[in-house]
């Protein structure tokens, strides 16, 4: 199975927001008071929040294809400090969102390994993102070598309050 990484430019902002509202709708409306994700949506999701994002040298988004079908969202932000690792030694992965019919397929995994070797070749040392608690993408994370660093809460004031732990992990890369 091959899959391909695509830049998000200007021209392809609006799939990307698409894929990420179906995607996260697909796996985190349980997380929701009355399955509504509207604010993390509008935070997330607009065109006007990711052409934003686009100008922003920090942020990196990119769009996960198998084959000619688009199934997934990226968003890497390049110098993220956590811990004991500053700006230049760190990148948080921010959003890795994959369609249901086309999760339990390896993607994640390809394109986990896909972001290390992104970030082994920007001289980054560790790679860190944040995940609930509770789910299947916690051991996911696990099983690809990543380490619990610390707890945290979302900070959504709609999110059920039982779903509001997560973790930080953290892989060291380099």
């Amino acid at each position: 199975m091959e899959v391909k990484f695509e830049a998000v430019a200007s021209k392809t902002c609006e799939l990307y927001c698409k894929l990420g509202i179906k995607a996260y709708k697909e796996h985190y409306l349980h997380l929701w008071k009355n399955n509504d994700p509207t604010p993390y949506i509008e935070e997330s999701f607009t065109l006007d929040v990711v052409v934003n994002e686009l100008k922003d040298n920090l942020s990196s988004l990119w769009l996960l294809y198998m084959g000619d079908t688009a199934v997934g969202i990226l968003k890497l932000i390049k110098d993220a400090p956590i811990g004991p690792y500053n700006s230049k030694e760190a990148t948080l992965l921010e959003k890795i969102y994959i369609l249901n019919k086309f999760s339990g397929k390896g993607i994640g995994s390809l394109a986990l390994s896909w972001v290390e070797t992104y970030c082994q070749n920007s001289d980054k040392q560790v790679l860190w993102l944040e995940t609930m608690q509770k789910g299947p993408a916690l051991n996911f994370y696990l099983k690809n070598g990543y380490q619990i660093l610390k707890e945290k809460q979302l900070k959504f004031d709609l999110v059920l309050d039982k779903q509001k732990p997560m973790y930080v992990l953290l892989k060291k890369i380099n």
